[in-house]
Formats: C-alpha cells, sequence, structure tokens
C-alpha cells in the first residue's frame, strides 16, 4: 500500500468535485430533482474521497482509537458505494423520463439490492462477514465482499438499460453522455479489484461525475431557468425527430388571469405561480412526452403515439392534478389553465400550422373559460 499515492488519488477526487460544487448551477435550480440527486452524488462523491483516505492512513496503526476509527472509515464507504450506483440510476431515469409515477413504481424494488447492502455493513459491525481488522489492526477483505461488485455492476448496467430502451423509443439522448460515467467507474472498479490495497473508486466517481457536469452544462442552453423545462429551442431541436413517429398530438396550456395575478400579487407570486404549473404538469405528463415551457405564462405538452381521446384523459388528469396540488399548497391567488389539444397530421400540414391549431383550441377553451367566471 503507497499511502501518498492513495493521498494523491483522493486528493484529486476532492479538489475536482469542490471545484464543480462551487461552480455549479445546482443550488440555482432547487426544485429540478434531477440536479438535486445529481448534487447530493457529488456530495456523498466528496466526503467519500476524504473518509477513503482516512481508511487507508489508519490501516495497521496500532491502538484502539485506530482500530475503531479503520472499522468505522471502511465501514462508511462499503456503505456509500451502492447508495451511490442506486443514486446514480434514479439520476438517470428521472433525467430521461422525468416521471414521478415511474419513479415510484419501479424504485421501490429497485433499492433492494442496496439496502441489503448497508444492512450487511451494519452486520459487519458485530459478525464480521465482509471484512475484519486482525489482531495488528489490519483491514483483510473477505470473500463476500467481492458482492458488492456484481451488485455495483448490477446497478450500472441496469442504468445502460434504461437508457437503451429509452433512446430505442424515443431517440438518441443529447447532452448524456452515459460512456464518460461508466467508463470510469468500470475502469476504477476493475482495477481496485485485481490490485489489493489499490483506492481508484473513488476518484474515478469523481472523474465521471465531473465529465457528465460538464455535460450538464451544455444543457442549461436549453433549459427554462424559472421552472426546469425545457424551452422553445430545444422543441424545435426535437421536432427534427417527429417524423419517427406516426400518431404525435400536442396540448397547448395557458395560465388564467395570469396578467392578475402579476398585478395583484407581484411578480414573484407570478414565478411562483409558473413554477406551480410546472409542477402540476410533470405530475401529469405520460412518459413517452415532451414538455416545454413554450413562451411566457404558455406551455406545451408533445405526446407520442396518441390518439384524441387519449389526449382528453391527459388534458383531464392535468386539471385532477390542480385541484390536489391547490388542496396541499395554499395560495393567495387562484390557478386554472386552459388547455387546448391537436393531432400533428405530418404528411398534410406544418409545424407551424400543428402549433397554430392547439393554440386556437386552447384559445377556444380560455373563452369558454372566461364566459363560466363571468357568468
Amino acid at each position: 500500500m503507497n499511502i501518498v499515492a492513495i493521498a494523491v488519488t483522493d486528493y484529486i477526487g476532492i479538489i475536482l468535485l469542490i471545484a464543480l460544487l462551487i461552480s455549479s448551477r445546482f443550488r440555482r435550480v432547487e426544485d429540478q430533482l434531477d440536479l438535486k440527486i445529481f448534487s447530493n452524488i457529488a456530495i456523498l462523491t466528496l466526503i467519500s474521497c476524504f473518509v477513503d483516505f482516512v481508511a487507508f492512513y489508519s490501516d495497521g496503526k496500532p491502538g484502539m482509537a485506530w482500530r475503531i476509527i479503520c472499522l468505522l472509515a471502511s465501514s462508511f464507504c462499503f456503505i456509500a458505494n451502492p447508495i451511490f450506483v442506486f443514486c446514480w440510476c434514479l439520476y438517470v431515469d428521472y433525467k430521461l423520463y422525468h416521471s414521478l409515477e415511474r419513479y415510484k413504481k419501479i424504485y421501490i424494488y429497485a433499492s433492494i439490492p442496496a439496502v441489503l447492502m448497508l444492512l450487511i455493513v451494519i452486520i459487519n459491525l458485530f459478525l464480521p462477514i465482509i471484512f475484519y481488522m486482525d489482531s495488528n489492526n489490519y483491514y483483510i477483505r473477505m470473500p463476500l465482499s467481492y458482492f458488492y461488485y456484481l451488485v455495483d455492476t448490477g446497478y450500472i448496467l441496469f442504468s445502460i438499460i434504461v437508457l437503451r430502451k429509452y433512446q430505442k423509443k424515443y431517440g438518441k439522448v443529447r447532452f448524456f453522455p452515459i460512456y464518460l460515467m461508466v467508463g470510469p467507474i468500470a475502469l476504477g472498479c476493475a482495477l481496485q479489484l485485481l490490485f489489493y490495497g489499490v483506492s481508484l473508486i473513488w476518484v474515478s466517481l469523481a472523474i465521471g461525475i465531473t465529465a457528465i457536469y460538464m455535460s450538464i452544462q451544455n444543457e442549461f442552453s436549453y433549459l427554462d431557468t424559472l421552472t426546469g423545462l425545457y424551452n422553445r429551442a430545444y422543441l424545435f431541436y426535437k421536432a427534427e425527430t417527429f417524423n419517427r413517429y406516426s400518431n404525435i398530438g400536442g396540448i397547448m396550456i395557458d395560465v388564467d388571469y395570469f396578467k392578475s395575478i402579476n398585478d395583484t400579487y407581484g411578480h414573484s407570486a407570478g414565478d411562483k405561480a409558473l413554477i406551480d404549473v410546472a409542477k402540476i404538469l410533470i405530475r401529469s405528463k405520460p412518459e413517452d412526452s415532451l414538455l416545454i415551457r413554450y413562451a411566457g405564462d404558455e406551455f406545451m405538452l408533445i405526446v407520442y403515439e396518441t390518439t384524441p381521446e387519449r389526449l382528453n384523459k391527459i388534458m383531464a388528469s392535468i386539471n385532477e392534478q390542480i385541484a390536489t396540488y391547490l388542496k396541499k399548497h395554499s395560495r393567495p391567488y387562484t390557478l386554472s389553465l386552459s388547455l387546448g389539444s391537436s393531432m400533428y397530421d405530418q404528411e398534410n400540414e406544418t409545424l407551424d400550422s400543428f402549433f397554430k391549431k392547439m393554440d386556437n383550441a386552447m384559445y377556444e377553451a380560455k373563452e369558454k373559460n372566461h364566459k363560466k367566471d363571468r357568468a
């Protein structure tokens, strides 16, 4: 074991992640779940780089205090390992689908291996089964510890499968070169597995996180900074792939009386209303759809392989979500939406005419809503 080499690798990981967190925009987009997950992954890896060095530094040092420090530091690294790969899968899935329903449905079960790994670490504190401290306070790895590498591999493969399925259905994902994360992780795990006493996993994770972060920075140009949704520029970029689908539909969404909210309660309340609408729409959107902040108080939902009947059901779901959301979150203003839908006839109309049809349908709905309110 070369403690200087380990110190250097962990130092590199720490510096990379500190620089990333200081310069990042994650704290400025607090309501985006995928960025929250990514930020927490970076923080976990930063802490693990430091604890990893502590574990190696205390290894073999005499005295009960050093024995306990090495035991706890090594246990922490075993705990952080499955948490990292599980959170990575969460991040990949939510970044692609932005679906809370899918998030809840799949990852309750996907968390089981990670939870089992955590329980094994707790058991190991009292009954050594993955590692132990010998009489000279040296860390000794046991055969069951290799099972953690299998679990890591399983989660990484799962994240790749999620991405491949998404790409097969919806096309190539821009700004998400997953190999930049998977490559360093695979190499670091392989080398640490083959060469006992080498510490490369956490610095490899730090390198992968930094590479993904650089890609995320490019994506920010396509994001609306207020709501965290994609903007109109991204809509036109994705429109190039619409010809892959035979039945595309869309819903134009407008916030009723938005000017009145701004005038009465101020622009900060108006911003809060738009953020509320974005959250409601995220909860309502199906997996096979694209949600856009189109302009001002207008949003657009593009739904792939759909029917007019399905669009009507989605609009009904959005209205239900508004009522549910407002019961949980008190607001001084009334929040309601006007919704208009249409199908895209790609052979006989342009993209502009498709958007115009949606817009006209939305204004018809808005007029009906206003007449109802006046009555």
